[in-house]
């Protein structure tokens, strides 16, 4: 027994490296960027760029448009915008990271990209553009890095299909993760398309290689972004902009655009359930018809499944009215929606006070101008919020989307309705979010904001013959989740 316990100590005194890496796995911080105020102040004029509240965000705002820039960390990026596709070790289909996958040779899950996210707001401007391969990061150390495209065959540098094909095994699950990858690669990354009109949004990411672990600062700049057009639509004024991003280490708090309040903090109904509470709703919508009348098949609906003690009113966003509601519907289709600057005050405050918004619109042609106008009035809205609201994509394991009925995806639109003058247009259903955007209030989700015309099937806004034989009972019940929700933490 001495002998073997001798010679089991020989064995790890001479592994002592490798004893202490399995057991002691080596100490990792993880770092982030964050906007670097010193060098923002210095080399950029300061009524244009500005840091948000949080340190979080860097914006450009000319005033006719604007620019917004976030570092997106892992840690966002797999526990908020991706956590489904973020939890299967190496086969995690998450593109931009690794997912929960450890490095067996470092002990450590390293970074596979520098992520940003980039939204343009258009206010005013006739049309502006964004090549998203004319983004490059510089670092300190002196290092260059050029943004990746999204498909081979287009891209000017190197591409994100490339990358994952080079990785890709020969086995079945291995192109199924491959086509995954890519399937969220073409709906995120921005890329060179149609311009961006005036009251429009565009937002999606840009991705670098990683940087050094000894890397101190970056300069993230957008080179020849597209300022106008000449008489043959040939892109001919352009401006570049330089954004300056400092490493700091990273701490996993609650997330810019993530809910920090806990799904154990609300009681999850099961499906057979009748939620309840109060749900005194304004309703903001340019449709002439009653109330009683748009809202009656929502009014039907709750009558005969829930236990809602539901009452709309339509409103013009005065304090007054809004004290009295709590929760404003805003349901926008062609007619174009227009919001007063008096608005956008009443509207903070509704949302201090704890209000709920629910805002979707639905267009049957290309002109329509809401979805910009929503997007616009929502971040006029946020800035006199003292930096602690935000729009972000609502991850899909939210508790809205299970609190009472289950989806594990988000119920079909009616195309027909939506979009009833170009049903086989393209670019149009590509315009259309599969997912829902999520209005966080000091890191609470407080709204949704979709444009995929779910109203059409909440309200009365096409005669009745055309609504004929459909059902719309799993649009309604994702609404009646989202309505419990904000009760819930309209209580806490």
């Amino acid at each position: 027994m001495r002998f073997i316990f001798g010679i089991i100590l020989l064995f790890c005194g001479g592994c002592d490296a490798a004893y202490h890496f399995i057991v002691f796995p080596p100490q990792r911080v993880d770092y982030v960027l964050m906007p670097d105020p010193v060098l923002t102040n210095k080399y950029l004029d300061s009524s244009t760029y500005t840091i948000s509240t949080d340190q979080k965000t860097v914006s450009y705002d000319r005033k006719d448009f604007k620019i917004e820039i976030k570092y997106m960390s892992d840690y966002q990026l797999n526990k908020f915008e991706f956590p489904e596709q973020s939890n299967n070790g190496m086969y995690s289909t998450n593109p931009f990271t690794y997912g929960n996958w450890v490095d067996p040779a470092l002990g450590y899950t390293p970074n596979r990209f520098t992520v940003f996210k980039v939204t343009i707001y258009n206010y005013t401007a006739s049309k502006i553009n964004f090549d998203p391969e004319n983004a490059f990061l510089d670092s300190e150390r002196g290092e260059k890095f050029t943004s990746y495209g999204r498909e081979e065959k287009n891209s000017k540098y190197h591409s994100l299909e490339a990358y994952f094909k080079k990785r890709k095994g020969t086995a079945g699950v291995d192109d199924d993760v491959f086509e995954s990858r890519m399937g969220i690669v073409r709906r995120t990354v921005h890329y060179l398309g149609k311009p961006v009109f005036r009251n429009d949004v565009r937002d999606g990411i840009i991705v670098f290689d990683p940087l050094s672990d000894d890397t101190g600062k970056v300069k993230l700049t957008l080179k020849d972004f597209i300022l106008g057009y000449d008489e043959n639509n040939q892109p001919s004024e352009f401006t570049s902009l330089n954004f300056y991003f400092k490493r700091v280490p990273f701490q996993a708090t609650a997330s810019f655009g993530s809910d920090s309040l806990k799904k154990n903090a609300i009681k999850i109904l099961p499906p057979d359930a009748r939620p309840t509470g109060d749900v005194t709703i304004a309703v903001r919508t340019t449709n002439v018809t009653a109330v009683d009348q748009l809202m009656h098949p929502l009014e039907e609906y709750f009558s005969a499944n829930t236990s809602f003690q539901s009452k709309f009113f339509k409103t013009n966003f005065s304090s007054k009215e809004l004290q009295s509601a709590k929760m404003l519907m805003i349901l926008a289709g062609d007619e174009e929606i227009n919001f007063l600057q008096e608005y956008e005050s009443s509207t903070a405050d509704f949302i201090r006070n704890g209000g709920f918004i629910i805002a979707d619109m639905f267009v049957t042609n290309e002109n329509n101008k809401n979805w910009g106008n929503i997007n616009n009035f929502l971040g006029n809205v946020g800035s006199l919020l003292d930096g602690k609201f935000s729009l972000s994509r609502i991850p899909s394991d939210h508790i809205i989307y299970n609190i009472w009925k289950k989806f594990d995806g988000l119920p079909p639109v009616d195309i027909e309705l939506y979009n009833m003058q170009q049903k086989n247009d393209v670019d149009t259903k590509d315009r259309m979010y599969d997912f829902l955007m999520g209005m966080y209030y000091d890191n609470k989700l407080i709204g949704i904001l979709s444009n995929r015309g779910y109203a059409i099937s909440w309200g009365e806004f096409y005669p009745a013959e055309f609504r004929s034989g459909k059902d719309y009972t799993r649009q309604k019940e994702l609404l009646s989740n989202i309505i419990y929700y904000g009760t819930q933490i309209q209580k806490k």
